[in-house]
């Protein structure tokens, strides 16, 4: 009987411990155009996705729109389910977050990476500009031609912050430096594009450019397989992009939406939700240069220190 009693309660210990998903928070991602295998802007977000699952305590349900038009469907699905968090990702889904968020009042919506001012929606953005900014200024710190480009993906006002950024942190550590613009298109289409970013990326490189920033998501990827072909890098942008083309990338401007994401769920969690604007930086780990293991030959102790100080700065900048 003893036997028997101590079995009962461990058992007992041992369901108690288990995660309640009767408790857990049911959430709902959709993510933007493109889909995953991206090794941009989705694929970032699915680490976000992966560590929430891991967590335990957290469902987490992904939907990959074929179309600016589906993502609209998608959000409705997870609302009518009545999920507890839902959640977009990127600028194309404004409009669909907008109307939605308006015909289910009672929901909680996140938007990663864009602004919808409607009560029940948190819209998370990162300060790109000073992400680009630190891309710029590494750039320059590792061109040897004194000409380094930019590509962006659509012609854009959020992207030609990128751009913007960009060029300042080259010209802050290297005011002489030449920096050739490029875009992809002017619609959403530009940001699949693989074949015009290979020959725009060839392009740029022909004007002298050894080492290209991008801004383009998935178009990215022609930019990464020009590199394999000529002589020059690439800047990575959004997830770490090093492993594409190791050697190829030697560093990549991160946006943390991974981070952004449990952040956001972890308010859920505590039912401390309030709709408004956050905006991550350097400083509070929404933005990092994530350095490439495979271009350490490259990147010198005078570098870093210097990559460091510039971080100090950024730093210190938004602070005051």
């Amino acid at each position: 009987m003893k036997l028997r009693s101590v079995v009962l309660a461990l058992v007992l210990v041992f369901v108690l411990s288990l995660p309640s998903f009767a408790e857990a928070l049911r959430v709902g991602v959709v993510l933007s155009i493109g889909g995953l295998r991206d090794e941009s802007f989705n694929d970032a977000a699915y680490d976000g996705i992966v560590e929430l699952r891991k967590s335990g305590d957290c469902v987490v349900e992904v939907i990959e729109p074929g179309s600016i038009g589906s993502i609209e469907h998608a959000l409705r699905y997870f609302c009518e389910r009545k999920m507890d968090m839902v959640c977009a990702v990127g600028i194309f889904a404004n409009d669909a977050v907008r109307r939605i968020a308006q015909e289910f009042p009672d929901t909680r919506f996140v938007l990663l990476d864009s602004v919808v001012t409607v009560p029940n929606v948190l819209s998370i953005l990162f300060d790109e500009e000073q992400g680009s900014f630190y891309a710029g200024a590494f750039a320059a710190l590792i061109t040897k031609s004194d000409v380094v480009g930019f590509l962006g993906g659509m012609d854009s006002p959020v992207i030609a912050s990128f751009e913007r950024g960009f060029k300042n942190g080259v010209r802050f550590v290297k005011p002489d430096a030449k920096v050739v613009s490029r875009y992809i298109g002017v619609t959403p289409e530009a940001f699949d594009m693989a074949d015009k970013a290979f020959n725009l990326g060839l392009d740029i490189a022909g004007q002298g450019a050894d080492v290209i920033y991008h801004a383009s998501g998935k178009s990215g990827l022609g930019l990464i397989q020009a590199a394999r072909r000529a002589n020059f890098m690439v800047i990575g942008v959004d997830s770490d992009q090093s492993r594409t083309a190791p050697g190829k990338i030697p560093a990549s401007m991160v946006k943390r939406i991974d981070h952004a994401l449990v952040k956001a769920a972890e308010v859920m969690k505590k039912d401390s939700f309030d709709g408004g604007i956050w905006t991550l930086g350097v400083q509070d780990r929404g933005i990092e240069l994530a350095l490439s293991r495979f271009n350490r030959d490259i990147l010198s102790p005078e570098i870093l220190t210097r990559l460091k100080e510039i971080e100090d700065f950024l730093i210190y900048k938004t602070e005051k």
